[in-house]
């Protein structure tokens, strides 16, 4: 069943994506046959991790040759059998590497990875998808997708292996999101921006993309002992209406950026992105400094880190909506917020009194009869201090 739930997930998925634009880049067949060697970078990130972080990946004819043995070995339908190198020999060759067990612990279904190693525990709604360069490649007429398996990749090709959630109710599947570049450079406290973006349709169904504006960019400084970067100290920061997001650092090191849309009820809106951030000292040092050592994740987000703590911006949008004598308050998520603060006057805009404190985005209360003045304010944690952002406008409404 779950398999069956799986596979119609993926089918609506895929039919809801038209033609792409494959603009720079043909798929000839020069392209599609194998050369000496192809080197590609791989990344797989899951709902709520990394599980592979940028690794190049080199790939020639007898390693091709010997993945699609190990992957056919034991099944009647050949799993991998081209001869020119595509995006899941990529993988393959990766879990070979790291398992004693490749051909179990990496299974494929539809042409798609079905289970990857260390993933996510979560239902059938969840499912695996790639992009090569960013991009959902299409075959030769321009509209036909490749799968997993049959997608071919050139020297030189980025690919990321993703998360996708199938939202059954709403019909649609969740975004892929990107930063614009995998990687960055810059020095200590000198400005880098960064761009995050997302895939989306324009009005003819074509596949565009668009910048996430007021999103959360999670920093974390990467532990260099570990795979997966690990946050030593953790900060956030958000983007603009542009979907750029201007960073920058009082440390050298190299950071981590990842960053995913949720809805309310904790189902991912877009995949999670993921990029890193090199710094580098202004001026070389006289003598070299030691190796930094591994920082352990401290409890709380210190304030002294190399990004600057914002507020959380203003929640907008609040409503009231009153049946039976119980009054419904509402607002729009605010960026940076991790939780909001309700209150209430009955005297005209006046000593107002604190109603609630809440992390979701709406709260419900039996209130006596009489006139109502409400205002919020949205406030992001710092250890176990409160930071505040401004107050909203007030409203008002009317309890019978």
């Amino acid at each position: 069943m779950k398999t069956k739930k799986r596979c119609t997930a993926l089918l609506l998925s895929l039919a809801m994506i038209f033609s792409v634009s494959v603009a720079d880049r043909e798929i000839s067949a020069e392209a599609k046959a194998a050369s000496d060697t192809v080197t590609v970078t791989l990344r797989v990130e899951d709902s709520s991790k990394t599980l592979v972080p940028p690794t190049s990946i080199t790939l020639d004819k007898d390693t091709v040759a010997a993945i699609n043995n190990t992957f056919n070995a034991s099944v009647e339908t050949p799993v991998l059998e081209t001869a020119h190198v595509t995006a899941a020999h990529a993988l393959a060759k990766y879990i070979s590497d790291q398992s004693k067990t490749p051909a179990s612990d990496l299974a494929f279904a539809y042409g798609n990875p079905a289970a990857i190693p260390g993933q996510d525990t979560l239902d059938s709604s969840y499912f695996w998808s790639f992009r090569v360069n960013n991009t959902s490649l299409v075959m030769e007429d321009g509209f036909t997708q490749y799968n997993f398996t049959s997608c071919p990749v050139q020297d030189g090709d980025s690919i990321v292996v993703f998360r996708q959630y199938y939202n059954s109710a709403a019909s649609e599947s969740s975004s892929y999101s990107f930063f614009d570049k995998e990687s960055y450079e810059t020095k200590v406290n000198e400005k880098v921006s960064v761009t995050l973006k997302k895939e989306s349709f324009d009005e003819n169904w074509n596949t565009v993309t668009v910048p996430m504006a007021e999103q959360k960019i999670i920093i974390a400084m990467v532990n260099t002992t570990g795979s997966d970067p690990v946050p030593a100290i953790a900060q956030v920061a958000a983007t603009d209406k542009n979907g750029i997001a201007d960073l920058s650092f009082n440390k050298a090191g190299t950071y981590a950026l990842y960053s995913s849309s949720m809805n309310a009820d904790g189902t991912p809106v877009t995949s999670r992105a993921y990029a890193e951030i090199t710094v580098k000292e202004t001026q070389s040092p006289a003598t070299p400094a030691p190796p930094a050592p591994v920082v352990t994740p401290p409890p709380t987000i210190p304030q002294h880190h190399s990004c600057v703590i914002k507020k959380p911006l203003v929640p907008q949008k609040i409503k009231a909506k009153v049946k039976k004598k119980k009054a419904t308050i509402s607002w729009k998520r605010a960026v940076l917020a991790d939780g909001y603060e309700v209150f209430y006057s009955k005297k005209n805009k006046k000593n107002f009194k604190k109603l609630s404190d809440t992390k979701k985005t709406k709260i419900t209360k039996k209130l006596k009869k009489g006139k109502y003045f409400v205002k919020c304010r949205s406030y992001k944690m710092s250890g176990k201090r409160k930071i505040y952002s401004k107050y909203s406008k007030i409203i008002s409404f009317q309890v019978k």
